[in-house]
Order: C-alpha cells, then structure tokens, then sequence
C-alpha cells in the first residue's frame, strides 16, 4: 500500500517505497483520487524514496492521470534522487497546466516548504 500524509488540508504527501509497478502507480492514483474528492484542490508531494525503480512507460502513463486533473492538482513537488525523472517531470511541465518542480534528496526541505504554500 502507497504511504500518505498530509502536510495540510490541501497538501497532500505520496512515499514511493517500492519498485513502481502499473498496480501500485494505479493504488497512487486512487489515493489522490480519494483526497481530490475531499477537496477541490491540492497540492501535490512525491517522493521516490532510494532504491526504488520507475519506468519511464508508466512516467508516460502518469502523464495522462496528471493532464486529466491538472485543474484539480496546483502544484507537484517531486523529490528523487533519479535525474533523468527529474529532467523528464521538468518537461512535464509543458503538457500539464499544474506546476511542477522537481528536487533532490537532499532538498526535501525545500520542497515541502515550496508545496505548502
């Protein structure tokens, strides 16, 4: 099960702690799913813990899920430590009117700080 949390009323946390598979990139999405139903917005925190995969054919497919409720998601912070899905949500960025801004690690602070404005 994906692990949740909330920052505040609207911002709303997702720790990837295992390989993404299309069953657990689908248990995300019902998760933000259930939160944007209690809400007509939120914000958005990701954080691929270490040593978990991501391919990038389900990045693509996540794009899909973001385009479809970017009037419903503001911002997304990504954190990773996985360049190439930071440079790739950073393109992102051009499909989906949600903002989107990609971290390290190391500058998990900042996210966090950046998304619950």
């Amino acid at each position: 099960m994906a692990i949740s949390f909330e920052l505040a009323d609207h911002v709303v946390g997702v720790l990837v702690n295992k390989d993404v598979t299309k069953e657990y990139l689908d248990e995300i999405h019902e998760l933000i799913d259930e939160k944007l139903k209690e809400h007509d917005f939120i914000n958005l925190f990701c954080e691929i813990m270490p040593d978990n995969k991501v391919s990038l054919k389900l990045l693509l497919e996540n794009i899909k899920f973001k385009f479809d409720h970017s009037n419903q998601i503001q911002n997304l912070a990504m954190v990773t430590d996985l360049g190439w899905v930071r440079t790739f949500m950073d393109i992102d960025n051009f499909f989906v009117s949600t903002e989107v801004r990609s971290f390290e690690l190391k500058d998990r602070l900042e996210a966090i700080q950046w998304i619950s404005q």
